[in-house]
């Protein structure tokens, strides 16, 4: 048997192994890589938000954040802001903790959670203190099944649960519990 071709033989063999070997490591790669977790951190974050006529609608402070890069999900720590209409700050809010889903339209907030609507005159008017709450941007919904103290100018309540809209002032109380003293 001549040489060249037992050496073509070989060599034939030796592109098959070796193709056969590269693209079965190289698909394995490719699974573990699509399967990974893709998270982005970032730490002191300062949000100014505009509504769609271009004026200030609100600003945010987040000490740090940890976003999800596949669902989009991010997990907020030591959450501040405030939320304005017609220019005028008409609510602010705190927590200690906030998981974000849908581009930030669903906001769940965790511990020493606080939201007030504002007066005019900057002072709470109404101000909501739980351990827990749910939020939506987009509406200016909020709602809880925790217990809720609720402090306003004309008394202090406790719930058993909230669902608020502070687009038009209007909302519902569960189990309620407290002091009202109405202005005369």
């Amino acid at each position: 048997m001549d040489t060249r071709l037992l050496y073509s033989i070989a060599m034939v063999f030796v592109i098959i192994v070796a193709g056969f070997y590269y693209f079965s490591g190289k698909s394995k790669r490719l699974e573990a890589s699509k399967d990974a977790n893709l998270n982005s951190t970032a730490k002191t974050i300062q949000v100014t938000q505009t509504n769609e006529q271009g004026q200030l609608y609100a600003k945010s402070t987040i000490q740090g954040m940890t976003v999800n890069m596949q669902s989009g999900d991010a997990v907020l720590e030591k959450i501040q802001g405030v939320q304005y209409e017609k220019g005028k700050e008409n609510a602010s809010f705190h927590a200690d903790q906030g998981f974000a889903k849908n581009d930030y339209e669903n906001v769940e907030l965790v511990g020493n959670v606080r939201v007030s609507k504002l007066s005019d005159q900057k002072t709470p008017s109404i101000t909501f203190d739980t351990d827990q709450l749910s939020g939506n941007t987009k509406t200016n919904q909020i709602v809880t099944d925790h217990e809720v103290m609720i402090t306003s100018p004309q008394g202090k309540f406790q719930s058993q649960g909230l669902k608020a809209n502070l687009n038009t002032g209007e909302y519902e109380f569960y189990t309620i519990r407290g002091l009202y003293e109405p202005a005369s």
